[in-house]
């Protein structure tokens, strides 16, 4: 892993738990669980709907019932946390219809195999760039749009305040379900204990249009902090996070490729 990454994570933590002796021991878990990570992202087709217990439960799967049930869709909104990949995974296994926006990689090769191996799980993927038009297209199929909220890649997103420090927030989340009125459900699949996930679904919400679009951004984006927060203080070890959060520097290209 490059020097700047690992600094990134460090300054990251640290931002999270403050000055402390815990951060260094933390950021050296952050990346022994991104080993393990990538193990585990390759064994998923080994897993079928009889033998999913044994690598994942789901806690809440009834708000998701209930946030599908309303017909217009369903933003599930989480983090570089845990493992978001298995979410995806695990609900297709059980015949939730999921569409998930990821970024493309640098290198081709690596790029068709992470692709093959989503749709080897039943997950359709959307590429970033051009993730609007597909995203319209399942949520109005009533289906999952899957995204992640923790990294404004494009540097264009919400100004807000992130564990006390000011940064920008992915503007992408929000403005989908605004703009369709579909629900905003978090999820979040972290590691437990003998390296089995525990899927967290929270309860659904929806956004309510005052006619200021801006307003209406600035309140959900808070809302999203304060779930983000609380799952990313409690399992920062797990939080793969490998480009500097607050205070970045970084070219939108060199984002794109760590």
């Amino acid at each position: 892993m490059r020097k700047k990454a690992r600094l990134a994570v460090r300054e990251n933590i640290q931002q999270v738990l403050g000055d402390g002796n815990e951060v260094d021991a933390k950021a050296r878990a952050c990346f022994q669980n991104f080993a393990k990570y990538v193990v585990d992202f390759f064994r998923f087709p080994m897993i079928n709907k009889e033998s999913l217990d044994e690598f994942i439960i789901i806690e809440g799967k009834e708000h998701l019932d209930e946030a599908l049930g309303y017909g217009k869709g369903v933003v599930a909104l989480s983090a570089h946390l845990g493992h978001f990949e298995l979410a995806g995974a695990a609900l297709s296994l059980l015949g939730y219809q999921i569409n998930a926006v990821s970024l493309r990689q640098p290198n081709p090769y690596i790029d068709r195999l992470f692709i093959r191996q989503r749709e080897k799980c039943g997950v359709k993927g959307i590429p970033f760039g051009s993730a609007a038009r597909g995203c319209y297209r399942a949520l109005q199929r009533g289906e999952i749009v899957a995204l992640l909220g923790d990294r404004d890649i494009m540097g264009q997103g919400t100004n807000a305040t992130f564990f006390g420090k000011d940064t920008t927030i992915p503007r992408g989340p929000i403005s989908l379900a605004l703009s369709t009125g579909a629900a905003i459900l978090p999820g979040f699949a972290v590691r437990g204990k003998n390296d089995r996930f525990c899927l967290f679904i929270e309860k659904p919400f929806f956004l309510t249009s005052t006619g200021n679009k801006e307003k209406d951004i600035m309140e959900a984006t808070k809302k999203v902090i304060g779930i983000l927060e609380t799952y990313i203080s409690r399992y920062v070890e797990q939080w793969s996070m490998f480009y500097r959060i607050w205070g970045r520097n970084e070219s939108i290209s060199q984002r794109a490729k760590i």
